[in-house]
């Protein structure tokens, strides 16, 4: 079977079809990356599906521009949203008609993040939920431990870092670094363990890719679950031997729910079925 996946979202799809091709089954996958400028999006995007060859399944990352033209220019077979498309843009006056056509027109549906069901579920109630996979060779666990101990946090459009935070997490000894989210791909699982906490978003109620990431390098997480004890998990944290515990669990859960072999395996079962 020959799939052509289309467009990417935070290298998901890139992780899938890298998976999918190592396994050396039936299955060939090619990634067509999209653009985030404009024309990319419309006229780049327009020519670019139109001359793709003939492919037997067709895999959509998010439910805008690109899906829409593959449903025009080929078939929408797999539309796969994760997150500001069914969260936000799918109630906009300038593109929400766009998003709720494609969820209506694929032939199959899949969500990245649990909480993103309740919205797909308005408009397909046979969606499925496809984990958000993880490297687990590559976000191998972290060996040693900070002292200080060192939490992260990646600075987010939606959201700020709660107020006050920063200055409880000094007051407790525990140095925080504040990054840009323009750490390469590929710089990051270094970039991970070099922490010891990583604190995620928590206006969403998921985890983000990043933060499962983090819990694979075996780092303790501090995420939307706490929003409203965030000083008191902070305290809990002050504990190195609970870090550490928690880095262990964390890892395990990610090797159980969200290893990118695993959760590709998930997603070719699903192909067969759809191909079928």
């Amino acid at each position: 079977m020959r799939v052509c996946m289309v467009n990417d979202c935070a290298h998901v799809g890139e992780d899938l079809a890298n998976c999918i091709n190592s396994m050396n089954g039936d299955i060939e996958v090619t990634l067509i990356r999209g653009s985030r400028r404009f024309f990319g999006k419309t006229f780049g995007a327009l020519w670019n599906i139109a001359k793709l060859r003939n492919y037997d399944l067709y895999h959509v990352h998010y439910a805008l521009q690109h899906a829409y033209l593959v449903g025009k220019l080929k078939h929408l077979d797999i539309l796969h949203v994760h997150g500001s498309d069914v969260r936000w843009t799918i109630n906009s006056k300038k593109w929400g008609w766009i998003v709720r056509r494609n969820l209506k027109k694929a032939k199959v549906v899949l969500y990245a993040t649990s909480d993103l069901k309740e919205h797909v579920l308005k408009f397909r109630e046979d969606a499925i939920y496809l984990p958000t996979p993880v490297k687990t060779d590559v976000f191998t666990p972290k060996q040693d431990y900070g002292n200080p101990l060192k939490a992260v946090y990646f600075k987010l459009p939606y959201e700020k870092l709660p107020l006050g935070l920063d200055i409880y997490l000094k007051q407790n000894n525990i140095a925080l670094d504040v990054l840009e989210r323009n750490v390469p791909y590929e710089e990051m699982p270094e970039t991970l363990r070099k922490y010891d906490i990583f604190i995620d978003r928590f206006s969403i109620p998921s985890f983000s890719k990043t933060c499962l990431e983090a819990m694979a390098s075996g780092l303790a997480t501090i995420n939307y679950r706490h929003h409203e004890n965030i000083l008191g998990r902070v305290d809990e944290l002050t504990d190195i031997k609970r870090i550490k515990r928690e880095g262990i669990e964390n890892r395990l859960f990610i090797e159980q729910n969200h290893d990118a072999k695993l959760v590709a395996g998930q997603l070719s079962r699903i192909w067969r079925d759809d191909y079928g």
